[in-house]
């Protein structure tokens, strides 16, 4: 009986998702364009944490408890942490991690992504 339990724990254990910590430092620094404007981490915090970024294809929420969602139509990715740093880059807590950073441009906060391109948000509650 000890011996199924234990192997029943260490299936369920290893379906389980893997997910990575951010690292205390991003991995590069943001590549501006013309008129943008660097924030930094404690900006992002207090203008993103608790509100819902809308982009053209989807929905951010980074969530008070340190979780993150992106909903675009009927598919949904979630992670269990984020984090952002003072050159304005953020990582989520995927698996592999993913980073992108934001910048302010006329009055627009963009997220611009690993491709270089880049995405106008609309903060809502």
């Amino acid at each position: 009986m000890i011996r199924y339990s234990f192997f029943v724990a260490v299936i369920v254990f290893a379906g389980a998702p893997a997910f990575a910590d951010c690292p205390n430092t991003p991995p590069f620094s943001p590549s501006l364009a013309s008129g943008d404007e660097t924030v930094d981490a404690a900006w992002l915090s207090q203008t993103l944490v608790g509100m819902r970024l809308v982009f053209d294809d989807g929905t951010e929420v980074y969530g008070e408890d340190g979780s993150y969602s992106y909903v675009a139509g009927s598919q949904q990715w979630d992670a269990p942490s984020y984090r952002f740093y003072d050159n304005g880059v953020r990582c989520i807590g995927y698996d592999q991690p993913r980073f992108d950073y934001y910048v302010v441009n006329d009055g627009n906060l963009f997220l611009v992504n690993s491709q270089g391109n880049r995405f106008v948000g609309q903060l809502t509650n």
